[in-house]
């Protein structure tokens, strides 16, 4: 649903995209839809947001809100969201009238912390209540997100050290709510490496009580994935949750173990499907799965990485049952990061190349992709993408 802005906001004029559009450091008010774009250096000394309208021209700006490149955004509708990640520790909220100047920026350090909170995403439920992924703690935040004051963002904390034995950090990775219902995804690595299958903790939004998923009286009342290294969820619009894993890697080689993939949940039973495995060390005809979006119950993206230097490609797959994925023409064997899909349907997927970074916009008729436009210059490398929806006035 979209959501109102101020009717004093005016129209904003972005750079041509293409090859400009790298201009930055402010940004006047937002009159249409854009992606909101997480960037960093690509030597990682830096990072910035990037505004991309959805509709031709695909106009961009670039280099707002300089930070650290350890960085994401997420979207709060007609509103932004960045967080500032480890060894920074805090999140900064963006209007649509004022994209390049943060309303607020609060810390997501407990004063009771050792260490890096590190924070992941900002899982929202309504403008008043939010869950805040930390990936450094065995705690999720409940927050406020509309709060003025920072002693008032902070209203709430679930603990969720019992999903880790090794350390109490379970490595909450990603979330996403529906039906009522918050799913969180945990890693639970062991000295950064994946030695155990994830989990998904499962919660009533309007009591924050975990909900037992599996036997009465188990140790642990979420899901036990059958994948290791679950990196986020999704979900189909039929309400089912698609959590995708990039698997664990061998200790002394670093080389991928193949244990990773696409696993299906379903809302009502808790049932596990898994819907794509990404192989054997010796077969993995699509490589380690980096990224996933949905658009509908019959289609969504993932991309499949063989490796550095140009190896991945963006395939498309049925999120519903296992079929055999189809590479998208024009993406394949390249650079390739942040995967989104926008509003109106178009898949954005960040170009992760450094000499020539950007985003590429994909369309979807009569049965396959059509390359809308292959390059929007972001200036920097993008991490991730979300969209800020607003209604023109």
């Amino acid at each position: 649903m979209k959501k109102l802005i101020p009717l004093a906001i005016l129209a904003l004029t972005l750079s041509a995209c293409g090859g400009g559009g790298n201009g930055g450091g402010d940004s006047g008010p937002l009159s249409a839809d854009v992606a909101v774009i997480a960037a960093r250096a690509p030597d990682y000394s830096s990072g910035a947001i990037s505004l991309v309208n959805t509709d031709a021209p695909y106009a961009g700006q670039n280099n707002l809100n300089a930070s650290t490149s350890d960085i994401s955004v997420r979207s709060g509708g007609d509103h932004y969201f960045r967080l500032e990640k480890f060894d920074t520790n805090q999140i900064s909220r963006y209007e649509a009238a004022t994209p390049g100047a943060a309303t607020w920026t609060y810390s997501t350090q407990d004063a009771t912390d050792t260490g890096d909170s590190n924070p992941y995403d900002l899982i929202i439920a309504s403008p008043t209540k939010a869950y805040l992924l930390r990936y450094g703690s065995a705690k999720m935040w409940i927050v406020n997100p509309s709060a003025t004051t920072e002693a008032a963002f902070k209203t709430g904390e679930i603990d969720l050290s019992g999903y880790d034995t090794f350390d109490g950090i379970p490595e909450m990775a990603g979330g996403i709510i529906r039906g009522g219902r918050l799913y969180v995804v945990m890693q639970r690595l062991e000295n950064f490496s994946a030695t155990k299958t994830g989990y998904v903790a499962v919660f009533d939004v309007a009591t924050d009580a975990e909900i037992t998923t599996g036997a009465a009286g188990a140790a642990l009342k979420g899901v036990e994935l059958t994948v290791r290294n679950p990196a986020n969820i999704a979900a189909t619009p039929d309400g089912d949750l698609l959590v995708f894993a990039t698997g664990a890697y061998n200790s002394t080689t670093f080389a991928p173990l193949y244990d990773g993939g696409i696993e299906r949940i379903d809302s009502t039973t808790f049932a596990k499907t898994l819907i794509l495995d990404d192989g054997t060390p010796a077969a993995h005809p699509y490589g380690q799965i980096t990224n996933m979006a949905i658009v509908d119950n019959g289609r969504g993206y993932f991309i499949g990485s063989t490796g550095f230097a140009g190896n991945q490609t963006v395939y498309r797959f049925n999120p519903g049952a296992a079929s055999t994925p189809v590479a998208v023409t024009g993406l394949t064997a390249g650079l390739y990061g942040a995967l989104a899909v926008s509003p109106s349907g178009q898949l954005f997927v960040g170009l992760d190349n450094s000499a020539a970074p950007g985003v590429a916009i994909a369309g979807f008729s009569g049965g396959t992709e059509t390359i809308i436009t292959p390059r929007v210059d972001t200036v920097l490398t993008p991490i991730n993408i979300d969209f800020v929806v607003v209604d023109a006035q």
